[in-house]
């Protein structure tokens, strides 16, 4: 095998290469990381996560950005709670309300953006805040606990061996990338991001497409909400907020450009997971919340920083390309 074939290899396996190299190293430091049960819990600690930046990954992938994920998780907590505690409305309905309310959500930050011609980044900005309020208006402030059992399944229940979690995050992560890769709704998704001018010159109706997409990430991000909620067992307004920069850091480590245009699931899967592989370790080793913090921040510009030379790279290879 020559030394190019070595470097193709290395470069589109690096993330998994980190992603093993971390558990290795954490191995090493802690005696309790390298196990089944450890393991385990790290994938069903970052299900919802891994749901929510995959919707995220979407929007990114056409052009734009979400920073309103974590407040509408928020409000799709508290309603789901208010749901079954205060309505005792049925689980099946429930479920179909929760969704219903993240997609609408996401319509409107999709809407706003196409309305005022603005980046989605400034626009879902603005609407973070406008969905705490909200999420602190419908709760009044409250925790809503002792959720049905039947709803806790989804986030702590088994089928065989296998957590319900991670069922759904698999079952989730192959509708999505076969959409991406195989449909022409994903491949307009790509052009929308790519290079938004030739896409409507062939056609392609970029508003719609972006409008489509945050209806999507919106769906996905009730989803997460779900999981997360039926994995606590209780609801409250500040559950959620704080995903948008998990999810954000965890898609530019995945490969998922700001810039738009270029991305795919399992790389969205792997980087939430080195996040997660992170925060596990660092918990066992002792390390605090804050200094998890400064990790994430660091890893979050060293992953900006790559992306954007991957960018210049490429720009200056066409030139070149072009000048010969």
């Amino acid at each position: 095998m020559n030394t190019a074939k070595v470097q193709k290899i290395f470069k589109k396996n690096v993330l998994l290469l980190i992603l093993i190299g971390l558990c290795l190293l954490f191995a090493v430091l802690s005696a309790n990381f390298l196990t089944v049960s450890n393991l385990l819990n790290i994938v069903k600690q970052n299900a919802y996560l891994i749901i929510a930046s995959i919707g995220v990954s979407l929007v990114m992938i056409s052009g734009g950005t979400d920073l309103s994920i974590g407040q509408l998780m928020s409000v799709v907590a508290v309603c789901t709670g208010a749901f079954l505690k205060w309505m005792n409305l049925p689980l099946p309905l429930v479920i179909i309300l929760a969704l219903l309310i993240g997609a609408i959500l996401g319509a409107f930050n999709g809407f706003v953006a196409n309305l005022l011609k603005i980046h989605p980044m400034i626009v879902t900005l603005a609407t973070m805040t406008m969905f705490q309020g909200i999420s602190f208006l419908i709760s009044g402030s409250k925790a809503i606990y002792d959720l049905d059992s039947s709803f806790k399944f989804i986030g702590q229940g088994y089928i065989g061996p296998i957590p319900v979690p991670v069922i759904i995050v698999v079952v989730v992560a192959l509708i999505v990338d076969f959409v991406a890769k195989r449909t022409y709704f994903g491949r307009y998704i790509f052009a929308s991001g790519g290079n938004p001018e030739a896409a409507r010159l062939a056609g392609v109706s970029v508003k719609n497409i972006k409008l489509i997409v945050f209806i999507i990430c919106g769906a996905l991000g009730a989803l997460a909400s779900i999981v997360m909620v039926s994995r606590a067992g209780s609801a409250n307004s500040t559950m959620g907020p704080g995903t948008e920069f998990n999810a954000i850091t965890a898609c530019v480590l995945g490969g998922i450009s700001f810039i738009g245009g270029e991305g795919e699931v399992k790389g969205v899967i792997i980087g939430t997971l080195i996040l997660g592989v992170l925060s596990n370790g660092m918990q066992l080793i002792g390390l605090g919340i804050y200094v998890q913090y400064v990790v994430k921040g660091i890893i979050l510009l060293l992953a900006i920083g790559y992306d954007t030379y991957q960018k210049q790279a490429k720009v200056k290879k066409v030139v070149s390309t072009k000048v010969k």
